[in-house]
């Protein structure tokens, strides 16, 4: 008995100049082939890519080259992509084309090992070597991606994770952008800018998720210093029930940092999607300063260098289903 393995990755979170984020989701669905032989000795994999809006960038590319698994027992398995010939190849994708559940394939029907695997690695090129291969638009000028070791050790997803025959695998990878990408004050290079990218990455089993949505009204922005700076709204999700929001810190290991952000769109309409999330309680808030929201500082109240500080409003707890979608309005 066969079994077919699709993985995907979804990125479905917002990017702004100084707290990027986005989220990268895997799905691996096995099913049953044909074959009467009782065991199983393959499994297929399809990997695909998507998003959703952001603010603050033009484009964020990203190229790839291979993936590398891990099986707890066997040697490391490296894919190259390739195209439709076998030739291997590089893949670079503009992640903003990728929105509202469009997907780009990475990899498909690619045969693997079914069982347990230690970890996943996504091989990119995001070198600050002159060559843009992986880089971000912003204001019509391009900047590079580095992400120090991903042509050599790649973007690592250290979760273990399971491959089960005849049975569904579905996991999800969420890749934080405003955990992830950031922009040091005063490192440039040859005079530009220079673009970290540092992956913040979760994986959870899909099917155990769920998704929160709805709209937000903006006069609860009323009275707060971002009024009107509709590229700064966002609603954080905080784990767990009356927690109180704050932005994001990543120096801070001891910090409650929000398990996710969403976008919430300036078309007039301003509804948002928080989607990959745990079956359990959350606690949501609205700001309209997430572009102002630096990862690697402590925007809050109290702290000096905080400028300007990062407020929410609208607070309040949600309960989140797996498999189902939660509507939650901010009014």
């Amino acid at each position: 008995m066969d079994t077919k393995l699709y993985l995907e990755i979804i990125m479905h979170q917002r990017i702004a100049l100084s707290g990027f984020s986005f989220s990268l989701m895997l799905v691996l669905l096995a099913g049953c082939g044909g074959g009467d032989t009782g065991t199983t000795t393959a499994s297929r994999l399809d990997l695909g890519i998507t998003d959703a809006p952001v603010d603050g960038a033009d484009a964020v590319w990203v190229e790839f080259s291979a993936i590398v698994l891990q099986p707890v027992d066997g040697n490391r398995i490296t894919i190259p992509l390739e195209d439709a010939n076998g030739n291997p190849v590089t893949k670079r994708i503009n992640l903003l084309d990728l929105q509202g559940g469009t997907r780009d394939m990475l990899l498909e029907n690619q045969e693997l090992p079914s069982g347990t695997y230690s970890w996943m690695r996504l091989m990119a090129n995001a070198q600050k070597d002159g060559v843009l291969d992986s880089y971000i638009t912003i204001a019509g000028q391009d900047f590079e991606l580095n992400a120090p070791g991903s042509q050599n050790t790649g973007i690592k997803i250290n979760t273990p994770f399971e491959i089960t025959a005849g049975d569904g695998n579905d996991l999800t990878i969420d890749f934080d952008l405003r955990k992830s990408v950031h922009q040091p004050k005063g490192q440039h290079h040859l005079g530009t800018p220079v673009y970290w990218l540092r992956p913040t990455l979760r994986l959870m089993k899909t099917a155990a998720t769920g998704t929160i949505s709805g709209t937000v009204d903006p006069v609860v922005f009323a009275g707060e210093a971002c009024d009107g700076n509709t590229v700064g709204y966002a609603v954080y999700v905080f784990s767990g029930a009356g927690i109180t929001p704050i932005d994001v810190d990543v120096n801070d290991l001891a910090r409650n940092n929000p398990v996710t952000t969403a976008a919430i769109s300036d078309d007039g309409n301003f509804t948002y999607t928080a989607a990959f999330l745990n079956g359990g309680t959350y606690t949501v808030a609205a700001t309209c300063a997430a572009d102002q929201d630096d990862p690697e500082l402590d925007n809050q109240p109290g702290n000096p260098q905080a400028n300007p500080v990062v407020t929410f409003v609208g607070t309040a707890d949600v309960n989140v289903t797996a498999g189902a979608e939660t509507l939650h309005p901010i009014l």
